[in-house]
């Protein structure tokens, strides 16, 4: 077990963050492209009723239509906004919090049980079981427990690149890729 001494910087880290949540910001986008369809879908329906029926859904659903495609509108951007916020301020408060809490002595170590990092006197190992997914960019490697904001980052810049492949290969042949 090689102890693999670990230099963080407040860049690498927020780019590892930035990286991590534009990630989880395009699985969310998926979600909301299924919405803007569904409420595509409803206004034709609403139109098609309107035209082709003599029911008073159709022409309240007319005049109901552009508040609902407001309130979508809305919505969104108010997704923009708070996607906005995280990046913008959250994550950079986290990346430094992450800097002032990690020393300088911090090290890492893996093996095929457990990957571990020293800092001082406190060592925290976790088994490979506990990992739910890797990620690999081309110079880092992500490894994901139950809350993605609390990955396991680690690139070139901070371990060296043949640590970085090293635990690529690790995490290959023990995880699912995400």
């Amino acid at each position: 077990m090689e102890l693999i001494p670990v230099q963080k910087s407040f860049e690498e880290t927020y780019r590892q963050l930035l990286f991590t949540d534009r990630y989880l910001v395009s699985a969310a986008n998926r979600k909301y492209l299924i919405r803007g369809v569904v409420y595509a879908v409803f206004t034709v329906a609403i139109v098609l009723i309107f035209i082709f029926t003599d029911s008073s859904y159709g022409a309240s659903g007319i005049f109901i239509l552009p508040l609902f495609w407001v309130c979508f509108g809305l919505y969104l951007l108010y997704l923009r906004w708070r996607t906005h916020k995280r990046r913008k301020v959250i994550l950079k408060e986290l990346a430094q919090s992450s800097i002032e809490e990690s020393s300088s002595d911090m090290r890492l170590s893996f093996t095929e049980d457990e990957v571990s990092v020293m800092q001082n006197q406190s060592v925290t190992s976790v088994k490979w079981d506990s990992f739910r997914a890797f990620l690999e960019e081309e110079d880092t490697v992500y490894l994901f427990q139950d809350e993605p904001y609390a990955a396991w980052s680690f690139s070139e810049k901070e371990i060296g690149s043949v640590a970085v492949s090293r635990l690529k290969e690790l995490a290959r042949s023990k995880l699912p890729i995400l």
